[in-house]
């Protein structure tokens, strides 16, 4: 079982890292923290995951033990194959996956590839045994879980601007908090909220 990968990186593509390990040049899917970490010439060590399947064989790379974790249970689910579950944790930390898991908040899930029905057997798959492996993680996830029309239009608002799915989430999450439970949001007074809050972290 191959563990983890440790060469120097030879390639940054869309979607994939190749490595050089012991003069193999390896391609590995990697997670969005992985990406972070690879500079094309520079040596890299990576958590790693070999996935043996009909279409042959796939290395996934991520850049913590818990990001594997979490993709080794997205497997669970029978629906979802491993380009699916790395997507996921390229377009999301593993923070925020749990969270949505954990609060039943499909929408949060919503990437390219994934629909709103499949995102929704993730969470129903997996909320309990999330809550149990990850346990104290999955508590300290987004303030305030997103759902609803309201939230759901500010975050293609958002994302429409640039921003990506989680700095809109967490900035919609924070601009809740940081206001009284009461507080009647409208999209335009929501949107300019988190606008704020996103243009405080710039």
């Amino acid at each position: 079982m191959i563990s983890s990968l440790c060469g120097k990186v030879l390639f940054v593509g869309e979607d994939s890292v190749v490595l050089d390990v012991a003069g193999f040049g390896i391609e590995v899917y990697a997670s969005r923290s992985l990406f972070d970490r690879s500079v094309v010439g520079e040596e890299m060590t990576c958590y790693a995951h070999l996935q043996i399947s009909d279409a042959g064989l796939s290395m996934f790379g991520f850049a913590t033990e818990l990001e594997r974790d979490l993709f080794l249970e997205l497997l669970q689910v029978k629906t979802v194959g491993g380009k699916l579950a790395i997507a996921l944790l390229r377009h999301l930390d593993a923070e925020q996956v749990l969270n949505a898991i954990t609060s039943g908040n499909a929408s949060m899930l919503a990437i390219p590839g994934l629909g709103v029905k499949r995102a929704q057997r993730i969470c129903f798959e997996l909320k309990n045994r999330v809550e149990k492996k990850f346990h104290d993680l999955s508590k300290n996830g987004l303030a305030v879980p997103l759902g609803g029309a309201l939230d759901s239009f500010v975050l293609e608002a958002l994302m429409g601007l640039g921003f990506s799915h989680g700095e809109s989430a967490r900035a919609i999450s924070l601009s809740k908090a940081e206001c009284d439970a009461d507080v009647a949001w409208t999209e335009e007074s929501l949107l300019k909220a988190s606008l704020g809050v996103l243009q405080r972290r710039l």
